[in-house]
């Protein structure tokens, strides 16, 4: 019998009947830190949440999927869903959680947008974006007052977050239309799974667009759009997530980690690890083995 998805207030919280807030936050570290950076597979009733991801990375479980997010990432996570986390230990950013009803009724009135938040959605803040920035600083300045006022958030905070949620839905591209939005995101999810299946082989990204019956401009256009990375960048993230993996938990070579992983040269692979890790393999390894010890 599959397990039940637990139910939380805040994660690792279980859900009272009268809630205090109507609207908290939090660091990502300090919640996530103490689960080893996973937010296992849970949902919340009544409320949803913002997750503003400033720098680092990680993978949201949204539909079942896995999706990687980068840096500068806006996170909505409507209320009943299923969902969880991944973030890496470098991860910057906050959790905002809401009481759901607080805003159904004054945003139902703006087109597309009753929709758009009925489902999750992470939305890159592009540095060529004119909202990004005003963006970014709205999520800031509505962290900042629901901490400073605790309980009862200032009257500032409601319009702070009324603003954050227009301008996300409208770099989402929420005006597409959701038949679009909808279709982009399958494809994204299938193009997950082929790449999950497949990331041994280092296949061409022409490999994946001819596949999905596009081309290779137009699946970069979406997965630009969906997660703020092109497709080759979903590929090598693989590729490291598999090789952190190997280097972490088994005690095979750096060579061997190469060879199951389709490279042919170990010189290469190292190069390749460290432009897309920070750190040689070798390092990575010894860095991650005594933190697990410490």
């Amino acid at each position: 019998m599959p397990r039940a998805v637990p139910i939380y207030s805040l994660y690792g919280e279980k859900p009272t009947e009268h809630t205090e807030f109507w609207a908290h936050a939090e660091t990502i570290f300090s919640r996530s830190s103490l689960h080893s950076w996973e937010i296992r597979p849970h949902r919340h009733e009544r409320l949803f949440q913002i997750l503003h991801i400033r720098s680092g990375h990680g993978e949201a479980l949204i539909d079942g999927h896995w999706h990687p997010f980068g840096a500068r990432t806006v996170i909505v996570m409507p209320e009943r869903q299923d969902h969880g986390f991944r973030f890496s230990r470098d991860v910057d950013g906050a959790v905002i959680t809401l009481v759901a009803k607080r805003f159904a009724a004054e945003l139902q009135g703006h087109s597309g947008l009753g929709e758009w938040l009925r489902r999750p959605s992470m939305t890159p803040m592009p540095d060529d974006h004119p909202d990004s920035r005003y963006l970014g600083e709205s999520l800031d300045r509505a962290e900042q007052a629901i901490v400073q006022s605790g309980a009862r958030p200032a009257p500032l905070v409601e319009p702070l977050l009324r603003t954050v949620l227009l301008l996300t839905s409208r770099l989402a591209g929420a005006e597409r239309g959701q038949g679009e939005t909808d279709r982009d995101r399958e494809r994204l999810a299938e193009l997950t799974r082929m790449i999950g299946e497949n990331f041994r082989t280092r296949l061409p990204v022409e490999h994946y667009a001819r596949r999905l019956g596009m081309s290779a401009t137009h699946l970069n256009r979406i997965t630009r759009a969906l997660v703020g990375k092109p497709v080759s960048r979903l590929i090598a993230e693989r590729i490291i997530l598999e090789a952190k993996r190997d280097l972490v938990f088994s005690a095979l070579s750096v060579q061997q980690v190469a060879t199951r992983l389709g490279f042919e040269d170990q010189a290469y692979f190292s190069r390749f690890f460290a432009q897309n890790a920070g750190m040689p393999p070798k390092l990575y390894r010894e860095r991650e083995k005594a933190l697990l010890e410490s």
